[in-house]
């Protein structure tokens, strides 16, 4: 349906000469942004505070759009943490359809259902399907393997209600969809997953080239050092080999189909072009779409930015092909 762009094959690495050229409707964006925030340097905050930042920053672009027939909050008691979530509903809920289950991202540290509210509407119309954002446990306060033990609790209860569900997320909410995919397989349980949709996620310990070295300076936003204090907040040093983190790890055979979304001006491009490649080599079926002049978290300007709507509206395809075919 969809495959990678010419020059991204794993041989090309070497050779590819990694663009600077932002988006000229993203770069307004971004300068609007810059100006409204001020000096505030938000990966330099401290995670509460950081968490309030993005928010406000997020809001910025937030309308309300596109509108839902409903919305509905609920959550799950999962050991001694409340798991919110969020039902969007573009039309009439159906009990037996398949859900969307999409895990924000934000390096495991902030982010939630309010910061990725546009992404979530968006979503919810291009599959038409109903999208349960889930706000799962944040580090440094819960640390690995809180976040994922919470993503279990829920796929599992939603199960119990839904015949199948399409695993959603978006940087280090892809990094736990892959997670959770891989443990259900491994677990004998991987049918309950219909399909993956990855947004530029983490899926392999940081390096020092390719886009990392092309990107993580954070010229366009995410940068190398922003990501390692992510890190440092999320895993013990003896998780940091641990396929259950990284992904690109472990094996990556009897997955279900996932569409993967990298941005082009992002360290963790060449995480998603690995994982594609890497996917099909294990028999999985994996398709990528490279989207130029975008950067890490371009998506949740959809409101206000023509290629992330589109892109939404393609994801979302995705997971309404395969599950119209069920």
């Amino acid at each position: 349906m969809f495959d990678s762009s010419p020059g991204f094959e794993p041989e090309a690495f070497a050779s590819y000469a990694y663009p600077r050229v932002l988006d000229p409707q993203l770069a307004q964006l971004l300068e609007a942004q810059r100006v409204a925030r001020g000096p505030v340097d938000r990966y330099a905050l401290p995670f509460p505070e950081a968490r309030l930042q993005l928010l406000q920053e997020r809001r910025l672009g937030q309308t309300g759009e596109p509108a839902m027939q409903s919305i509905e909050t609920s959550g799950l008691q999962v050991a001694d943490r409340w798991v919110g979530l969020r039902w969007y509903h573009a039309g009439p809920a159906e009990a037996d359809a398949v859900a969307l289950v999409y895990l924000h991202g934000g390096g495991w540290c902030v982010g939630s259902n309010d910061t990725h509210d546009t992404v979530l509407r968006h979503l919810a119309v291009a599959s038409a399907l109903p999208v349960c954002g889930v706000d799962y446990s944040l580090a440094p306060e819960h640390p690995f393997p809180a976040a994922l033990d919470d993503v279990r609790a829920v796929v599992d209860e939603l199960l119990a209600r839904h015949p199948r569900v399409v695993l959603a997320g978006d940087s280090a909410g892809a990094n736990l969809v892959l997670a959770e995919a891989m443990r259900r397989r491994d677990a004998g349980a991987g049918e309950g997953i219909a399909a993956l949709l990855l947004f530029y996620g983490v899926y392999a310990p940081l390096r020092e080239s390719g886009s990392c070295a092309a990107y993580g300076g954070g010229q366009f936003g995410l940068s190398v050092a922003a990501q390692r204090r992510y890190l440092d907040a999320y895993l013990p040093t003896s998780a940091s080999a641990d396929a259950r983190v990284f992904p690109l790890l472990g094996r990556l055979h009897g997955l279900p189909p996932a569409y993967l979304l990298a941005a082009e001006l992002d360290l963790l491009l060449d995480d998603s072009v690995r994982l594609h490649h890497a996917m099909a080599a294990a028999g999985s079926r994996s398709v990528l779409r490279v989207c130029a002049g975008m950067n890490h978290g371009f998506l949740n300007h959809a409101n206000l930015l023509g290629a992330a709507a589109g892109a939404l509206r393609e994801a979302g395809g995705f997971a309404a092909a395969v599950a119209g075919s069920l």
